[in-house]
């Protein structure tokens, strides 16, 4: 046990340093390239780091700011506060959402487990936090995301992971309700500030998960999701104009938000070329259940157009599709606390997929479901193996 112990701290310390390490090598590197050190220009151009480093500059000087999140406020306050207007600065800052990140993703590991099993031995716990470290660490997107310039992300993913936490324990647990109540409420409001739709997303996972505890006594599965797919035909025939509330967007904006980026000057190299704006809901379903497996595994191998995508299919699209095989070979291992996770995951992709059509963005917008996916997949295994244990 102690070994064991001894090994988890060993690899945590080892990944919180390898993703120091690179962010500060691109720091520097970025800063031979002369942008400042906001980000490494291995693709040509600037990217979002850029923007958000201009209008952090903008809002410490007292000019006119774009403020499309709360992201850049947060980094010109803490530029004025240390007085040190340095882009590594805003990299420590995400350095520190990372660290958080770990930290609440086992403790959602530990709070899986033993819920799963109250008496469970903690060494198996501690075989699912290091699983998880060194998914981690081989999770190329996810040290993309956070070191190769300075996007909001990182936060986005511990915020919704941390408001999964308090909520997952609101309405699973009998203790302290109205804290975990009381301290919801500020993280999801922040989640929100940083990214609109990730609060949307939240709260109709949460809608969805009641409607199907309440529908579950029908028993019949299939008979659930043609309710969901008629219902979701009728919105789509008759109120695509309706703004829905939190984005402040209607289902046909965001098809048009995502045919633009389809058409002229807009469109990049690693599209899927999916259309989703069809009159017909037929048409629409089709392609729009394309679109979800491209931004839940993509690229797919007709996505593959160059070695980029070849690389990003073997070590990241390949094993997601053997998690995902093996958590539906396992599905009767998998808690109710878990089925409520995963449910955030898909549901997150369910959102994503009506809007972006890119693989690069799919890239940095699906780890918020990825990071979930790999926490009950640790669970999940570790408990397999007390399973195949000889008593």
């Amino acid at each position: 046990m102690r070994k064991k112990k001894l090994l988890f701290i060993t690899i945590q310390q080892f990944v919180f340093l390898t993703y120091f390490i690179l962010t500060t090598t691109i720091f520097f590197l970025a800063l031979a390239q002369g942008n400042e050190g906001v980000t490494l220009k291995v693709f040509g151009g600037s990217d979002d780091g850029v923007f958000y480093w201009e209008q952090v500059k903008n809002i410490v000087a007292g000019r006119e700011a774009i403020i499309t999140s709360i992201y850049p406020l947060i980094l010109g306050n803490i530029i004025k506060i240390t007085e040190i207007e340095s882009v590594y600065v805003i990299r420590v800052f995400n350095y520190l959402g990372f660290l958080l990140l770990v930290f609440s993703s086992i403790y959602l590991v530990k709070l899986l487990l033993k819920h799963q099993q109250k008496r469970m031995d903690k060494g198996y716990i501690d075989d699912a936090k290091i699983y998880l470290l060194i998914s981690f660490l081989f999770y190329v997107s996810l040290q993309i995301n956070l070191n190769l310039s300075i996007y909001r992300d990182v936060w986005i993913y511990t915020l919704y992971v941390i408001s999964a936490i308090l909520s997952m324990k609101f309405i699973f647990y009998k203790k302290n309700k109205f804290l975990h109540l009381i301290l919801f409420v500020p993280v999801i409001w922040l989640l929100g500030e940083f990214r609109g739709y990730a609060v949307l997303s939240f709260f109709l996972t949460i809608l969805l998960y009641f409607s199907y505890k309440i529908l579950r006594n029908i028993k019949k599965p299939l008979l659930i999701s043609i309710i969901f797919v008629v219902l979701f035909g009728l919105y789509y025939t008759f109120f695509m104009d309706f703004k829905v509330p939190i984005v402040d967007m209607s289902l046909r904006e965001a098809l048009n938000y995502r045919k633009h980026f389809l058409s002229g000057n807009a469109a990049g190299g690693s599209q899927m070329w999916i259309t989703l704006d069809h009159s017909f809901f037929g048409m629409f379903f089709i392609n729009y259940i394309h679109s979800y497996l491209g931004n839940l595994l993509g690229p797919l191998p007709w996505h593959i157009n160059g070695i980029t995508t070849l690389i990003m299919f073997l070590v990241e699209t390949i094993p997601m599709i053997i998690i995902l095989r093996f958590l539906w070979k396992n599905r009767s291992l998998i808690s109710r606390l878990q089925k409520y996770i995963l449910l955030h995951a898909f549901v997150w992709v369910s959102l994503i997929a009506i809007t972006n059509d890119n693989l690069g963005t799919a890239a940095r917008l699906r780890p918020v479901a990825w990071i979930l996916i790999l926490i009950v997949f640790t669970c999940v295994f570790s408990y397999s193996r007390i399973k195949k244990a000889p008593n």
